[in-house]
Parts: structure tokens; sequence; C-alpha cells
């Protein structure tokens, strides 16, 4: 029995020795981040600080990420899934701080109170096209149509195929006033996607699928292979779609910049993302061109641009099929509301892309 006392007496203290040393590890790593003393390059963006502790405090959570993979957005794993099921917001370490030490939540630089986790794709400017056919406005038009719906588009509903599939490559990522990531699907890009399954089969006669196997939280540099594998499951099962799309949304961009006030409602603004030196680009480009047209026909301001690369990561899948793109629909600082208000707008569009050519 005395043996037992001792060994729950140690295990106790050992316990509060390790907290104390990580958040006096926090605490340190924040005031030299404060004094703009920068302590490893390599975590820089997103999650980096809380990582960089938790990969010398924690070694057992730590997980191997090969960079090769990751150029685009910021890692999420395991880890950061972890530490956010614990109550630490790996994308805001301020919070924690403050918390553990109340002074501090008046004193954090601007720098460390950022509302958006760097995961965003990687541009510059050069990368970014606001035009393809047409103008782009980029500002609200006060000439929208006021009845986003139009029931000429309208065709029976046939279950016996699906037309468009929808799948998320990073299936986690979320809108406010949910975490940046979360396994729940009606928080995140799935509910998006839900969203608009629906408004094409109810409103348009349009037989879609919204996939929601998560591919990102395992090992996240490895998304768009495993995505991949899934999309290789259904052209198996379905041969080609008329529209595959891998629905993502951004981040780390101010609000203003991806939000667009339409019909008297804020909706996230929508744009593409795609890989030149993909075999289908050609195709793949027609068709995004098809919609990009009809979108500044008729909701101008919700269009967001193209952000072209030469190979992305596994050409982003869009290698697959004729009929592939990546789209992605607001920002993190976007509301679950707003992204999924956008869907009415993108069915209109896709519906008179299909529908229309009768």
């Amino acid at each position: 029995m005395v043996v037992k006392v001792i060994n729950k007496n140690q295990n106790k203290f050992y316990f509060k020795l390790g907290v104390f040393i990580l958040i006096f590890s926090v605490l340190c790593v924040s005031l030299l981040n404060a004094l703009g003393m920068n302590v490893d390059k390599t975590y820089e963006k997103g999650n980096g600080m809380y990582a960089h502790i938790v990969d010398y405090a924690f070694p057992c959570i730590k997980i191997a990420n090969s960079k090769k993979q990751n150029i685009n957005k910021d890692t999420y794993s395991l880890k950061s899934f972890i530490l956010s099921a614990a109550g630490l917001d790996v994308n805001n370490p301020e919070n924690i701080i403050s918390k553990e030490v109340s002074f501090l939540g008046e004193v954090l630089p601007k720098s460390m109170k950022s509302e958006c986790p760097n995961e965003s794709f990687t541009l510059d400017d050069k990368d970014v096209v606001k035009t393809t056919s047409g103008s782009v406005q980029n500002e609200p038009s006060k000439n929208v149509n006021e009845n986003v719906y139009d029931p000429k588009l309208k065709k029976t509903l046939d279950k016996s195929k699906p037309e468009i599939l929808i799948y998320h490559s990073h299936t986690t990522e979320a809108y406010k006033p949910y975490p940046a990531d979360s396994l729940n699907p009606t928080q995140s890009v799935c509910a998006v996607g839900d969203e608009l399954v629906k408004e094409l089969g109810d409103k348009y006669g349009i037989y879609a699928i919204n996939d929601k196997t998560v591919h990102n939280v395992v090992d996240y540099n490895k998304s768009y292979t495993r995505s991949g594998e899934t999309l290789d499951r259904y052209l198996k099962q379905y041969g080609d779609f008329k529209m595959i799309i891998d629905m993502h949304r951004d981040s780390d961009v101010p609000k203003s910049k991806v939000t667009a006030r339409i019909n008297g409602e804020d909706v996230a603004k929508f744009m593409f993302v795609m890989t030149r030196k993909n075999p289908h680009f050609d195709k793949n480009m027609a068709l995004v061109n098809g919609l990009v047209s009809i979108c500044n026909k008729d909701f101008p301001g919700i269009f967001n641009g193209i952000y072209y690369y030469d190979y992305g990561i596994n050409y982003y899948n869009q290698q697959k099929s004729n009929n592939a793109f990546l789209l992605e629909v607001g920002s993190d600082i976007n509301t679950i509301d707003e992204a999924k208000g956008t869907s009415k707008y993108l069915a209109r569009i896709i519906a008179e892309y299909l529908n229309g050519k009768k």
C-alpha cells in the first residue's frame, strides 16, 4: 500500500512538472516571437509555434512530414487534431498563453492575433489570373439578378448515373464560427458540398454525389494521393462524370476579398485552381471558362479568379478526367452560412452550363 501511494504521488508530481514546463516553454517562445526573434524559420506559418513546442515536449505524437509534397499548404496532421481535441487552438496559440497568464491577454502583439491560419495556396502575382473570358468584377454589382432560380433549367431527375462528383482532398477545412479544421461534416466544406448536391437535385434535376471521405488527417502530405484513390473508385464504378469537383476553402485572406453582397445577402466568393501541365488542361479549362462566362453574365462579383500551377500536387488529380477542376469556396474567415449560401449560385451556373445546352 505504501508503494502504491508513493508511485501515485510521483505520477502527480511529474504530471504537474510536465504541465509547468509546457506552459513555461510556450511563454518563452511567445515572448521571443513578440521581440521579433524567430525561434525556427521552419515554423513561421500556421500552427508552427505549438508544433515546435509539442515536437520537443511530446515526441510521441510527432509526425514526420515530406516537404516535397507539402508545397502549397501548411501541414494539418494527427498532431494538430489531437491538440484541437485537447482545447489547444494550434492556429491561435496566444489564446492559451493569455488564458494561463492572464496579463498577457492585453499585451500580445497584433501579429500573434491573426484571425486566419496560413493554409492557403502560395502564389505570386503572375500566378493569379482575374479574367479568362470577359471582364471579371470583384466588387458586388448593383444589377444582379433578383431571382437566382430559373425553372427553365430544370429537368427530370435521373438517379441511374450521377452527372457530378464532389469530393474533398482537404476534407476537414471548416468555416467560422468553428475551428479551422473540423471532422464534423456540418462545419466544413462537406456541408457546402451537401448544399450544392441538394440545390442541383431539387431545383435542376441534376444528380450529384458529395463524397465525404476524410483524406487529410492521418498524413496531410498525402491528401491528394488518397483523394485520387477515392476518385479512381468512382471512375471505375460510373465511368467519367460531366463535372468532377475537388471542393476546398481558402485561408489567410481578408474577408472583404472573399465575400460578395448579392441579393441582399453576404456569400462567399469562389475561385478555381488549375494545373497547366496536366494532359487534360485544355479540356478542363474549356469547362471552367464556360462556367466563368455564365457567372460573369448572371452574378458578377461572386467569381474570385483562377489560380494556375504548372503541376501542383499530383496535378490535383485533374489529369484523371477532361472535366475535373479544383474549386475553393470562400475562406476560413467566412461563416458556414456564407459558404453554403454560395451553393445556390453555383447550382444555377452549373445548371445553365449543363441543362442550358439543350
